[in-house]
Protein backbone atom coordinates (compact mmCIF):
# COMPACT_ATOMS: atom_id res chain seq x y z
CA UNK A 1 0.00 0.00 0.00
CA UNK A 2 0.60 3.48 -0.91
CA UNK A 3 2.19 5.84 2.16
CA UNK A 4 0.74 8.45 0.07
CA UNK A 5 -2.18 9.56 -2.12
CA UNK A 6 -3.73 12.94 -3.58
CA UNK A 7 -6.88 14.56 -3.61
CA UNK A 8 -8.13 17.74 -4.96
CA UNK A 9 -7.80 21.04 -3.42
CA UNK A 10 -10.30 22.05 -1.02
CA UNK A 11 -11.07 25.53 1.12
CA UNK A 12 -9.73 23.87 4.34
CA UNK A 13 -6.29 23.83 2.82
CA UNK A 14 -5.67 27.39 3.41
CA UNK A 15 -4.25 27.41 6.62
CA UNK A 16 -1.60 24.35 5.96
CA UNK A 17 -0.39 26.06 2.66
CA UNK A 18 -0.10 29.23 4.46
CA UNK A 19 2.13 27.40 7.30
CA UNK A 20 3.85 25.39 4.50
CA UNK A 21 4.88 28.53 2.41
CA UNK A 22 6.45 30.43 5.11
CA UNK A 23 9.36 27.50 4.45
CA UNK A 24 12.66 28.71 3.50
CA UNK A 25 13.05 26.26 1.02
CA UNK A 26 9.62 26.32 -0.68
CA UNK A 27 10.14 30.12 -0.99
CA UNK A 28 13.84 29.64 -2.13
CA UNK A 29 12.56 26.99 -5.18
CA UNK A 30 9.71 27.42 -5.70
CA UNK A 31 7.59 31.09 -7.07
CA UNK A 32 5.72 31.66 -4.16
CA UNK A 33 5.06 35.40 -3.50
CA UNK A 34 7.71 36.73 -1.14
CA UNK A 35 6.29 37.26 1.86
CA UNK A 36 3.73 34.53 1.72
CA UNK A 37 0.38 36.13 3.15
CA UNK A 38 -2.62 34.36 4.05
CA UNK A 39 -4.74 36.03 1.12
CA UNK A 40 -1.85 34.51 -1.15
CA UNK A 41 -3.12 30.77 -0.30
CA UNK A 42 -6.57 31.71 -0.11
CA UNK A 43 -6.26 33.02 -3.75
CA UNK A 44 -4.54 29.83 -4.78
CA UNK A 45 -6.73 27.82 -2.85
CA UNK A 46 -9.58 29.20 -4.98
CA UNK A 47 -7.95 29.72 -7.95
CA UNK A 48 -6.20 26.10 -8.61
CA UNK A 49 -3.75 27.70 -11.19
CA UNK A 50 -2.71 25.43 -13.59
CA UNK A 51 -4.06 21.82 -15.55
CA UNK A 52 -4.69 20.01 -12.16
CA UNK A 53 -3.40 20.35 -8.50
CA UNK A 54 -3.35 17.59 -6.01
CA UNK A 55 -2.60 17.70 -2.57
CA UNK A 56 -0.29 15.24 -1.29
CA UNK A 57 -1.90 13.31 1.51
CA UNK A 58 -0.61 10.72 4.05
CA UNK A 59 -2.54 7.92 3.75
CA UNK A 60 -3.38 6.85 7.62
CA UNK A 61 -3.25 10.18 8.86
CA UNK A 62 -4.91 12.23 5.80
CA UNK A 63 -2.41 14.82 7.14
CA UNK A 64 -1.81 17.07 3.63
CA UNK A 65 2.35 17.03 3.44
CA UNK A 66 2.35 18.93 -0.19
CA UNK A 67 1.44 20.35 -3.43
CA UNK A 68 1.64 18.47 -7.12
CA UNK A 69 0.86 20.01 -10.06
CA UNK A 70 0.56 19.86 -13.92
CA UNK A 71 0.86 23.58 -14.88
CA UNK A 72 -0.27 23.36 -18.31
CA UNK A 73 0.35 21.15 -21.52
CA UNK A 74 1.49 22.97 -24.64
CA UNK A 75 -0.36 21.98 -27.60
CA UNK A 76 2.20 21.93 -29.78
CA UNK A 77 5.32 19.64 -28.26
CA UNK A 78 2.39 18.12 -26.19
CA UNK A 79 4.90 18.15 -22.78
CA UNK A 80 3.13 18.80 -19.93
CA UNK A 81 5.45 21.04 -17.38
CA UNK A 82 4.79 19.74 -13.67
CA UNK A 83 6.01 21.21 -10.34
CA UNK A 84 5.73 19.97 -6.68
CA UNK A 85 6.90 20.87 -3.00
CA UNK A 86 6.70 19.24 0.20
CA UNK A 87 6.34 21.16 3.38
CA UNK A 88 8.97 20.55 6.14
CA UNK A 89 6.94 18.15 8.23
CA UNK A 90 6.69 15.77 5.17
CA UNK A 91 9.94 15.37 3.95
CA UNK A 92 12.44 12.78 4.33
CA UNK A 93 9.25 10.10 3.68
CA UNK A 94 9.41 10.26 -0.45
CA UNK A 95 6.14 12.33 -0.61
CA UNK A 96 7.11 13.92 -3.27
CA UNK A 97 8.50 10.93 -5.47
CA UNK A 98 5.31 9.14 -4.64
CA UNK A 99 2.91 12.15 -5.36
CA UNK A 100 4.84 12.51 -9.05
CA UNK A 101 4.12 8.83 -9.49
CA UNK A 102 0.80 9.07 -8.64
CA UNK A 103 -0.44 11.75 -10.50
CA UNK A 104 1.14 10.57 -13.84
CA UNK A 105 -0.48 7.52 -13.21
CA UNK A 106 -3.62 9.41 -12.98
CA UNK A 107 -3.57 11.40 -15.94
CA UNK A 108 -1.88 8.11 -18.07
CA UNK A 109 -3.58 7.86 -20.91
CA UNK A 110 -4.48 11.28 -21.68
CA UNK A 111 -4.38 11.72 -25.28
CA UNK A 112 -2.59 15.72 -24.85
CA UNK A 113 -0.48 14.51 -23.14
CA UNK A 114 2.96 12.84 -24.76
CA UNK A 115 5.37 13.89 -21.96
CA UNK A 116 5.60 15.28 -18.76
CA UNK A 117 8.55 17.74 -18.22
CA UNK A 118 10.03 18.96 -14.53
CA UNK A 119 12.26 22.19 -14.75
CA UNK A 120 14.85 21.91 -11.58
CA UNK A 121 17.71 24.28 -10.83
CA UNK A 122 21.16 22.33 -10.48
CA UNK A 123 21.46 23.40 -6.81
CA UNK A 124 18.38 21.63 -5.67
CA UNK A 125 19.91 18.24 -5.36
CA UNK A 126 16.94 17.11 -3.11
CA UNK A 127 14.39 17.82 -5.93
CA UNK A 128 16.48 16.56 -8.63
CA UNK A 129 16.88 12.98 -6.91
CA UNK A 130 13.19 13.14 -6.54
CA UNK A 131 12.26 12.78 -10.07
CA UNK A 132 15.14 10.80 -11.00
CA UNK A 133 13.22 8.44 -8.52
CA UNK A 134 10.42 8.99 -10.46
CA UNK A 135 11.56 7.75 -13.43
CA UNK A 136 12.26 11.03 -15.09
CA UNK A 137 15.72 11.28 -16.93
CA UNK A 138 17.74 14.91 -17.95
CA UNK A 139 17.12 15.72 -21.31
CA UNK A 140 18.74 19.93 -21.08
CA UNK A 141 20.45 22.23 -19.46
CA UNK A 142 20.76 25.92 -19.72
CA UNK A 143 20.12 29.11 -17.98
CA UNK A 144 16.56 30.09 -16.34
CA UNK A 145 15.70 32.87 -14.34
CA UNK A 146 15.27 31.49 -10.71
CA UNK A 147 13.72 32.92 -7.60
CA UNK A 148 16.61 32.04 -4.93
CA UNK A 149 18.71 35.85 -5.88
CA UNK A 150 16.14 36.67 -8.47
CA UNK A 151 18.85 36.16 -11.08
CA UNK A 152 19.69 33.27 -13.45
CA UNK A 153 20.78 29.87 -12.13
CA UNK A 154 21.58 26.80 -14.41
CA UNK A 155 18.77 24.86 -14.54
CA UNK A 156 18.15 21.28 -15.52
CA UNK A 157 14.94 20.05 -17.57
CA UNK A 158 13.70 16.06 -16.93
CA UNK A 159 11.29 14.54 -19.38
CA UNK A 160 9.71 11.51 -18.68
CA UNK A 161 7.66 10.20 -22.11
CA UNK A 162 4.25 8.60 -21.59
Amino acid sequence: MNMFKLRRLQYEDVEWIFNACQDESIQRWTMVPRPYSLEDAEWFVENEPGYVTMVIEDSESLMPVGLVSIHEIDEFTREAPMGYWVAPWGRGMKAATAAVKLLIASITPDEEIHSVIAYIAEGNTASRRTIERAGFVEVERGWGLAREFLNEVMSIKYRKTL
